[in-house]
């Protein structure tokens, strides 16, 4: 059985892992000359960190000591990840996917396998090679198709313009930066500028939640609050019946009253109660909380010291001095940073292949396949947060699904049903998610996952530690392959 994975970061490497050791003869393409996508060289912008503390960005099967580690440390350890587990040798870096396409024939969409064309990466003239395979993985990652907003005037701006994705070093020095963005890499970029530039200006619609690298007053790490299943309990109930326990049902008055008191620690905690209330979240938690990173260290003094003029606005325009606010302020810039998300699209794939819906959002089952076609499977794109255990549990399940292993075998309209209740479940629950990021439901995505798979979702050995010790940590997934795999 021929099985090819498009991508050789984080998603792509444990998907080859996972395959080669059911059985799978497996070929990863990878437009990069190193494993590790974005946390690779060149993979996103200068400076990235990792926002997971200890035991957090790990595989189960290889522990590491990573703590809101570099990038070049992260990149390292998928490395060695990878030739650990015999998966580098299967990678052919510098490889860039051009088409993947249904071998045609009867029954329904890639019934038959699937065409793999590929080239050189930025070699555009040279030869296509065309493969032939049983089984796709797409593990193309979420972060590499930009998004930047089409606004009037870009002609008359003659400084740097660039996404997140293109800053490197020395971007910013001795220059007017302006960030353009509410998300933890824009507060990464404008806390690198307040440092480097010669001025630094944060333009934000709204002022966002951001997590504190620790909790109650600075004293408990947030894995110990948030990666717990109490933790998950207050929040919103999940859409999949199957995954909610007796404590999930806690009544909503006494959730709101918990949230009222995580509020007002998270605002301490970060530091935002120290700024003005404008700069400061306006929705209580757990509003948005899907769209909170870890707050970056130096961020809140920076702006208490003036080294960040933060600007609560939308962008309206270019001028021939940077930006025009939609409140009418100019804001002066030498380089204009958009911060501003990337778009989940797959240029590559066969436009046959039902994958978005007419607003955009992923139409995929499970956040995993999509209902219309058989063999090929995305990995990535169940985002949760710190979701390197989302993505090695999405790798066993989309190979259970391979090998027809998994317990459940909806039909294509049931799948359909699925993916409409639950778009709709987070749209009221995790707004403008786009049907890919899952939030802070980091135990009950692995418990639907291994409920389907037939596994045992209790993890530990007591309810003690089921309930308040950290369970969306990789290493209490170890072993799946195991046929006798049961709680550790």
């Amino acid at each position: 059985m021929r099985a090819c994975v498009v991508g050789a970061g984080p998603g792509g490497i444990v998907s080859a892992k996972v395959l080669l050791e059911n059985g799978f003869d497996v070929t990863v393409l990878d437009k990069f000359q190193q494993v590790g996508g974005t946390w690779s060289a060149g993979g996103c912008y200068d400076g990235l960190a990792n926002q997971a503390s200890r035991r957090l960005f790990e595989f189960a099967d290889l522990p590491n000591r990573l703590h809101f580690a570099r990038a070049v440390d992260v990149q390292r350890y998928l490395e060695y990840y990878a030739e650990t587990f015999g998966v580098l040798d299967r990678v052919r870096p510098g490889t860039e996917v051009v088409s993947v396409r249904p071998v045609e024939g009867p029954g329904r969409l890639g019934a038959r396998g699937w065409w793999i064309d590929s080239r050189p990466t930025g070699e555009g003239a040279a030869e296509v090679q065309s493969e032939r395979f049983h089984y796709v993985v797409v593990a193309s990652g979420a972060h590499h198709h930009t998004r930047l907003p089409e606004l009037p005037g870009r002609e008359s701006f003659h400084g740097t313009v660039l996404h997140s994705n293109e800053v490197r070093a020395g971007a910013f020095t001795d220059r007017r930066v302006v960030v353009v963005g509410g998300g933890k890499s824009a507060l990464d970029l404008i806390t690198r500028a307040a440092g480097e530039a010669a001025s630094a200006t944060l333009v934000q619609r709204k002022v966002n939640w951001m997590i504190p690298e620790r909790l109650l007053l600075g004293l408990v790490g947030y894995k110990w609050i948030l990666f717990t299943r109490f933790g998950e309990a207050l929040l919103p109930r999940y859409h999949d019946p199957a995954c909610v326990r007796p404590v999930d049902r806690i009544d909503d008055r006494v959730k709101r009253a918990l949230w009222w008191v995580i509020t007002r620690d998270m605002l301490v905690s970060t530091g935002l109660y120290r700024l003005p209330r404008q700069l400061r979240p306006d929705r209580a938690l757990p509003f948005h909380l899907a769209h909170a990173g870890v707050i970056p260290r130096g961020y809140v003094r920076a702006v208490r010291r003036g080294l960040i003029d933060p600007k609560i606005s939308a962008v309206a325009a270019y001028t021939d001095k940077g930006l025009r606010l939609e409140t009418g302020e100019e804001v002066a810039a030498d380089v204009i940073v958009f911060a501003t998300g990337h778009h989940k699209v797959f240029p590559f794939l066969d436009p046959r292949v039902p994958v978005h819906d007419s607003a955009g959002r992923l139409r995929l089952h499970r956040g995993i396949v999509p209902p219309g076609a058989d063999r090929l499977g995305f990995v990535g794109f169940r985002q949760v947060f710190n979701n390197i255990m989302g993505v090695e549990l999405s790798a066993h399940w989309l190979t259970g699904r391979f090998r027809g292993t998994l317990r459940t075998a909806p039909s294509e309209q049931e799948m359909e049903e699925a993916i409409d209740a639950r778009l709709a479940w987070q749209e009221r629950v995790l707004p403008d998610s786009g049907g890919y990021d899952f939030g802070p439901y980091d135990i009950h995505c692995a418990d639907e996952l291994l409920h389907d798979m037939g596994l045992p979702s209790r993890r530990a050995g007591n309810p003690l530690a089921e309930y308040l010790l950290p369970g969306g940590v990789a290493h209490r997934y170890a072993g799946l392959n195991r046929p006798d795999s049961t709680a550790r």
